[in-house]
């Protein structure tokens, strides 16, 4: 026996609830009453809030989702202009029989390895001591690094900060989306849990495969059993 699959994602809430309100209305209008008026009238005044809750969801995670790409491109371009200032180091200090330890202005090891900072806020801040380390190293009396210079690396500091910064206010209007329609999922159950009832009540006289058959028309989605033979009308997605 087909078994009902009630919804269990924003999605298919949403899903049934639509449908449901679609089919309700189409129904009255062939003067069929599964779904009493009450629970009408509370399905299209409730459909209207949750789905703009729901598109809220999607569009604050669409906004988080684009801020938190254009951080990490900011610092990937960070890290490519770290590197690149670390191999022209690298090489002038061979070229030049600089000391070994004119690596250490900019956070090298003396056998030339990079530091690997695990965070975010770790990059930022090697960032700001490799430049503040090319400053030493010029009043040192040794040459300031190029390709690229510290202004460069800085504006580049600078944007992939600017760029990090952006996403804290995207990922708090998408805790802020979450939260409302985390607070509205109760009452979208109870809804749907009235429609099946409504739906199993004024169907109970039917055969069950007449019962499904009409319920899927408000959205109710069915299981098999292995082996178990799908409905005439349950088109597979």
């Amino acid at each position: 026996m087909p078994y009902l699959l009630p919804p269990k994602t924003d999605t298919q809430r949403l899903n049934f609830l639509r449908t449901a309100a679609q089919s309700t209305a189409l129904d009255y209008g062939n003067k069929l009453e599964y779904i009493s008026l009450d629970t009408f009238k509370e399905l299209e005044a409730f459909l209207p809030q949750f789905d703009e809750a729901f598109l809220d969801v999607a569009n604050t995670f669409g906004e988080l989702d684009r801020e938190v790409v254009e951080r990490d491109e900011a610092l990937d371009k960070l890290k490519q202009y770290l590197d690149d200032m670390w191999e022209v180091v690298r090489r002038r200090v061979a070229r030049n029989g600089e000391p070994v330890g004119v690596l250490r202005f900019y956070y090298l090891e003396p056998d030339g390895t990079e530091p690997q900072p695990d965070s975010l806020e770790g990059w930022f801040d090697l960032a700001e001591k490799v430049i503040a380390g090319d400053g030493d190293a010029a009043e040192a009396g040794y040459d300031t690094a190029v390709c690229p210079t510290t202004a460069e690396l800085q504006a580049v500091l600078d944007a992939a900060r600017r760029e990090a910064a952006d996403v804290v206010p995207a990922d708090e209007a998408y805790d802020r989306a979450q939260a409302a329609i985390e607070a509205m999922r109760a009452q979208a159950n109870e809804l749907i849990d009235d429609v099946l009832d409504e739906l199993r009540f004024h169907l109970r006289k039917e055969e069950a495969a007449s019962q499904r058959r009409i319920m899927r028309t408000y959205g109710a989605k069915f299981g098999y059993r292995p082996g178990e033979p799908r409905d005439m009308d349950d088109v597979e997605e």
